[in-house]
């Protein structure tokens, strides 16, 4: 996310093409896929973006759910970026070349209607394994005005234009740049094969919910 990321699906004015599929390491994808077109978000580094989802979803290896999260997930927008190493608070993950200073401007996640890990689905774009998570309706809105304002500064090239998702205060993946905002409620995490196995699905799974 060191600069202008792709944007997978029909990019805005302005935006680069989009990314080759995936061949390897590389950054975690975050997804909200919608039913006919995918409706939000260009990608930061190589590959992370997120879309709407309403397809009634797809099988899934690992699910629980109505579920009281053991860590909590958390949705940060980030307030500044700055060259590793990381300093004063800032954070980062493994391949990304940028550190992270994460915003105020957040959403705790604690319960979940249904969280699972689901296997690879080549044909809608997921070449490796992938979680998938539908909030609950208390906050659905909540998520809906973070994405809303994330968008409003992505549009002004501002640092809050990105989206850091984290389970247990460590990041998932380099945070996302969103372009529009994401009412829908349910949201997967995805990346390359490679890096997203089954093994890790799994365990982001277990790790949230402790089973």
């Amino acid at each position: 996310m060191g600069h202008p990321p792709p944007a997978p699906y029909g990019p805005p004015p302005g935006a680069l093409p989009p990314p080759p599929p995936s061949r390897g390491r590389g950054p975690l994808v975050i997804v909200l896929i919608a039913v006919t077109a995918v409706v939000l978000v260009a990608v930061c580094g190589l590959g992370a973006y997120l879309v709407l989802r309403e397809d009634g979803g797809s099988s899934a290896a690992a699910s629980s759910g109505p579920v009281d999260l053991r860590v909590p997930l958390t949705f940060r927008l980030v307030a500044s970026v700055s060259a590793p190493p990381c300093a004063g608070g800032a954070v980062t993950v493994a391949g990304a070349s940028e550190c992270y200073t994460l915003g105020p401007d957040a959403l705790a996640v604690r319960r979940l209607e249904k969280v699972e890990a689901v296997p690879p689905d080549p044909a809608r774009g997921s070449p490796g394994w992938s979680v998938a998570l539908t909030l609950t309706s208390a906050d659905t809105p909540r998520f809906a005005e973070l994405t809303r304002g994330a968008a409003a500064a992505f549009a002004a090239r501002e640092p809050g234009g990105r989206m850091a998702m984290l389970v247990g205060g460590a990041l998932v993946s380099e945070p996302a740049q969103v372009m529009q905002a994401i009412t829908g409620g349910e949201v997967e995490i995805n990346g390359p094969a490679a890096t997203f196995t089954r093994a890790y699905a799994e365990g982001v799974v277990r790790r949230m919910t402790g089973r």
